[in-house]
């Protein structure tokens, strides 16, 4: 029954979070640790366990890395990366069926108990963002006055299969509602012709938008730039839409650190790869910004595993 109760109440508190502004990674993890906690006072702790812990992360790193190995050697041919990706994947896989087993038959036994505490913990972190990231695309609850586009990288000098979906994202937005103000937003890189934004008003505008329609934001060199430079076309009662594809969750963070209250809406990005590669390097961005904090949750889970 305490089990239970204490279950019931992350998942509250999560939806409390969830309704006062859900661009917080709290927003995934109250959710899932609450679900994680209910279970675990209906089912045994190891079915639980292999449910959430083990079949959702292993299931999206074991593909993911499986994937992208095999595609980048049938693409590009033989290369470390690419193997790399193939058996890491194909590892991780192998390594699902294996994790009830130690379980079950050796985990009191020191490095066995330490091995599955560091992987549950990085399963946690892997479930939690991948719900945050989910809350966090449902539909929009706002009549936004601004739509910001981020940009992304030129492909030869155009607008690529990337920001071409993240391009058409905003403006069917903008067709719902013509009053709102289009920002493009999007520096010149060191391989690129022209500033990103340029390329994605001669987009817009060749799709007919006006240019009374259109602010460009052309100082931008990475996705916290796209934010903190956008801000100028921003008023505080502006409501503002976020238009971005994989790198929802994170461009969300850096607007709420920002100041600029705004939803988010994440466009399909147009191979199944690019997705796979997304959510790598999204986690892996996110770890690195709260390297400090992950690193002391991850001790604390070592030294509970040492007591």
């Amino acid at each position: 029954m305490v089990t239970l109760l204490i279950g019931a109440g992350l998942i509250i508190l999560g939806i409390v979070v969830i309704t006062h502004d859900r661009r917080t990674f709290l927003s995934g993890l109250l959710p899932f640790l609450g679900l994680l906690t209910w279970l675990t006072g209906l089912i045994p702790v190891w079915l639980a366990s292999t449910l959430f812990v083990i079949v959702l992360p292993l299931g999206i790193l074991g593909e993911v890395l499986t994937h992208d190995g095999y595609w980048l050697l049938s693409r590009y041919g033989t290369s470390a990366k690419g193997y790399f990706f193939l058996v890491g994947g194909f590892l991780v896989m192998v390594f699902a069926p294996l994790f009830p087993v130690l379980w079950l038959l050796w985990r009191s036994v020191l490095i066995v108990k330490l091995m599955l505490a560091i992987y549950g913990y990085v399963a946690v972190l892997i479930d939690a963002y991948l719900l945050a990231t989910v809350i966090n695309a449902l539909p929009l609850t706002i009549k936004p006055t601004k739509i910001l586009i981020l940009g992304a990288g030129l492909i030869k000098g155009g607008v690529g299969p990337v920001l071409r979906r993240r391009l058409l994202g905003g403006l069917a937005l903008y067709q719902c509602f013509p009053k709102a103000e289009l920002i493009m937003s999007g520096g010149q890189g060191d391989d690129e012709p022209e500033p990103e934004a340029v390329a994605m008003h001669r987009f817009a505008r060749q799709k007919g938008v006006p240019e009374s329609a259109i602010r460009l934001e052309t100082n931008s060199t990475n996705t916290a730039t796209n934010l903190s430079e956008a801000k100028r076309f921003i008023n505080s009662g502006d409501r503002v839409v976020l238009v971005t594809s994989d790198h929802l969750l994170r461009s969300l963070l850096y607007a709420r650190r920002q100041g600029v209250n705004c939803q988010g809406l994440a466009v399909h990005t147009p191979h199944f790869t690019f997705t796979c590669n997304a959510f790598i390097r999204e986690l892996g961005a996110y770890t690195i910004i709260h390297r400090y904090l992950i690193s002391l949750g991850l001790v604390l889970v070592i030294i509970l595993c040492l007591i």
